[in-house]
């Protein structure tokens, strides 16, 4: 091999390894939340510890930023790309071509003006980490991406070209541009920020705004509440704060999704969208590991699915972002997601014999509820002296609650479905949901390992757990028969030894 060049990436990645450990801030904010709080007790009465603490830790992400790109180095050989990284503790990683599993390019804002990009890349030698090679001129990252997915790895071993991939790739091409209309409802659909509202609601109340301001507002206006229009005016204010949330939840999708562009060559599927920052997510289709569609309240209203398909294992245990190896189109309508299914190999929704769970699968959440709520009922009636109200309560929330459960067992529903058309792929796919309505599917082929689950309980009333671990989760099937089950893990091991389909 000859002698590596390494590069030293621009200055203006500086700016990358900092908007870096900003948004990993962000992202394990919520585990935080403890951390936060006493920081905001604490700081009560010394405003300087918050700005003390602020600082500080701005001043050491500044730093951390300028050495990690001091240190950051990168080198390209025929068949491999070369980092050096860390301050301190040293790396070397080589990510050889024939080892890359995915390879994206992401046009950040603030290397757009200087035709730069970010190359990440999903390397079976990182183990199962995200690597990004930032500061790339864009005709750079596209040639080594295009490198790195054309190469596969043989049975033997042995490092070939995927023409005949490429050439199928060449027979069809499908292009999809979603209209502005559509990424609105995106934004309506998405709920992440309610649940950074959610999250945020404790420590806001740590700070003296409510203390402050909000409670003197309220004593001085406390006449206006006991009036008749106050239900009005209040419920015009809590549906005014709803509506915010959803316009700046269409607002973050419009800069997300701007010009959203998907298109299918063969087996490969890229998705392109930005407006700030643009991004270009793909996989191939031997990669898919599983498909989620989800229809929360909204999205049924809105007669619309989100459609997500995960391509490598992921990355929540090892500390990484689970949507990095996640490819989602935020909005599907109902005539595109026949179309895309079809794409997917999905069988039509009209093959799928969806089987329940057996009535005993209601025994442990009830048993539950019906031995807690005489015990509750009992406090309110005694401890708390709520008398009769209490126990009407009590009745009431153990009727719901019963209610969701049976709702749930009801909704839930599993079924073993084959495509029957060219080219056949077999399916297990799993459904649940209330309000909403959630499918998983996952292909048979690419099960890793099936257990077969049986306590006491389970032994005395002759039923099993069927519990299905593949690289995408695990699912499973519960209270099933014994026999059923063990035909099951019998059937599904003979016929995944048997297959030899590409599994990555």
């Amino acid at each position: 091999m000859s002698e590596l060049t390494w590069q030293r990436t621009p200055l203006i990645t500086i700016a990358f390894f900092l908007f870096k450990q900003l948004k990993q801030l962000v992202t394990n904010i919520s585990n935080l939340i403890p951390a936060f709080a006493a920081i905001f007790v604490i700081g009560k009465d010394s405003v300087w510890v918050l700005f003390g603490l602020a600082g500080a830790y701005l001043l050491y992400v500044i730093i951390s930023a300028v050495l990690t790109q001091r240190f950051f180095l990168y080198a390209i050989a025929d068949d491999a790309v070369h980092l050096r990284t860390g301050i301190f503790n040293r790396k070397h990683l080589t990510l050889n071509y024939e080892r890359i599993q995915q390879a994206e390019i992401h046009q950040v804002w603030y290397f757009r003006p200087f035709k730069l990009t970010v190359l990440s890349v999903d390397s079976a030698g990182s183990a199962g980490k995200e690597v990004q090679i930032p500061g790339l001129k864009m005709e750079l990252a596209q040639d080594l991406r295009q490198r790195m997915l054309a190469e596969s790895v043989s049975p033997s071993g042995q490092r070939q070209e995927s023409a005949a991939a490429d050439t199928k790739e060449d027979a069809a091409r499908i292009t999809k541009h979603f209209p502005v209309a559509e990424i609105i409802r995106a934004g309506i659909i998405d709920n992440k920020l309610f649940v950074l509202l959610a999250v945020l609601i404790y420590p806001i109340s740590q700070l003296d705004l409510l203390e402050d301001y909000v409670v003197p507002w309220v004593q001085q206006h406390l006449a206006w509440f006991n009036s008749e229009s106050a239900w009005i005016i209040g419920a015009g204010i809590a549906v005014g704060s709803l509506a915010v949330l959803f316009l700046a939840a269409i607002a973050v999708s419009l800069l997300t999704y701007h010009d959203l562009t998907l298109t299918i060559e063969g087996e490969r599927f890229q998705a392109k969208s930005g407006a700030l920052s643009i991004r270009t997510l793909s996989f191939r289709y031997p990669k898919l590991q599983a498909v989620y569609v989800r229809r929360n309240l909204r999205a049924r209203l809105l007669q619309r699915s989100v459609v997500t398909v995960s391509q490598l294992q992921p990355r929540a245990a090892q500390g990484g972002n689970p949507a990095a190896q996640q490819f989602t189109l935020p909005v599907v309508d109902a005539a595109f997601f026949a179309e895309f299914r079809e794409q997917l190999r999905l069988p039509p929704a009209a093959e799928v014999n969806w089987q329940r769970l057996s009535p005993l699968a209601l025994l442990g959440s009830s048993l539950w509820l019906a031995l807690l709520a005489p015990v509750i009922a009992t406090l309110l009636f005694f401890a708390a002296e709520s008398g009769w109200p209490g126990i009407a309560a009590t009745l009431a929330g153990w009727i719901l609650m019963q209610t969701m459960v049976v709702l749930s067992w009801r909704n839930y529903g599993y079924s073993f479905v084959s495509r029957t058309t060219t080219p056949a792929e077999q399916w297990f796919v799993v459904r649940r949901g209330i309000f909403s309505r959630n499918e998983n599917w996952y292909p048979r082929r690419k099960v890793q390992q099936i257990d077969v689950q049986q306590g006491p309980w389970l032994r005395l009333l002759g039923f099993s757990h069927l519990i299905l671990h593949t690289a995408a989760g695990s699912e499973t099937l519960r209270y099933l028969p014994s026999e059923n089950a063990q035909s099951l893990q019998q059937q599904w091991v003979d016929e995944i030894a048997k297959n030899s389909h590409r599994w990555m």
